[in-house]
């Protein structure tokens, strides 16, 4: 997909929904002059308004500069970099959460270490997960993929749904492709949160995700459970059973090996 602003592409396509109300700001791929006019909140965790800003006047490490300055390298013309504009102004608290994860445990001359290697995946590949039944929670952690998506599908949207953070992520989704796996976070919410608009669940998960962060919650990568996201109802257009079946996909567990 070239860089043109391709609205209809996104209102037509489900993953994108968290994004809409930003996207619709602009009418052509923003610059740097566009990110500086939208109505957006977001400061880092000094209270800076975030600014999205040529790399080439960044003199400092990307999460330092966010947090000290404000500033978030944003390259023009990239998709990627777009969405990580357009997620900031989503999930403001979060992303600045993040930035402070990074500071509280960033050494210049040290190695990155568990918490950084999460937060960074989270920030590139992770997706939101609020549900409210325990069992749909648990068909994920044991990788029951077919019965999850298809199975339960009419209960996506009304008792658990993902929600994408991941810049990465929105970027694959522009041309996806089979093997698209994310990175999620659960968290349990009431079951009237599903009858909230998505700007709303948005707001909500957005302050309880920055709260996990700022507490350190998050430890390691590996905590944060695999979802191959294209088997969502509505991610994917042919999600029939032989979808399903594609175990090269949709992975089983792992077996766990016994040692004697």
């Amino acid at each position: 997909m070239t860089s043109t602003w391709p609205l209809s592409f996104f209102d037509q396509q489900a993953p994108f929904a968290p994004l809409l109300k930003q996207i619709r700001q602009f009418k052509r791929f923003p610059n740097h002059a566009d990110w500086d006019a939208t109505d957006s909140l977001a400061c880092n965790q000094q209270g800076l308004p975030i600014r999205f800003v040529a790399p080439e006047i960044i003199s400092d490490y990307y999460e330092v500069e966010i947090a000290k300055n404000g500033c978030v390298a944003t390259r023009a013309d990239n998709w990627h970099d777009c969405f990580n504009a357009l997620v900031w102004g989503v999930f403001p608290q979060s992303k600045a959460a993040i930035t402070a994860l990074h500071m509280r445990h960033f050494s210049p001359d040290g190695p990155r270490g568990a918490i950084r290697d999460a937060a960074t995946l989270f920030d590139e590949c992770g997706l939101i997960l609020p549900y409210c039944d325990d069992a749909l929670l648990q068909l994920l952690i044991d990788h029951q993929w077919h019965h999850l998506f298809h199975t339960h599908r009419t209960e996506w949207s009304v008792k658990i749904n993902a929600i994408c953070f991941g810049h990465a992520n929105y970027e694959n989704l522009l041309n996806p492709f089979l093997g698209l796996t994310g990175k999620c976070w659960p968290i349990k919410v009431s079951a009237d949160f599903f009858e909230k608009e998505i700007t709303e669940q948005c707001a909500w998960l957005d302050k309880k995700l920055a709260q996990f962060l700022d507490s350190e919650q998050l430890k390691k990568p590996r905590q944060l459970p695999p979802l191959p996201y294209l088997g969502i109802p509505h991610w994917w257009p042919a999600q029939d059973e032989v979808f399903y079946a594609n175990t090269n996909y949709f992975r089983p567990p792992r077996k766990s090996i016994t040692k004697k």
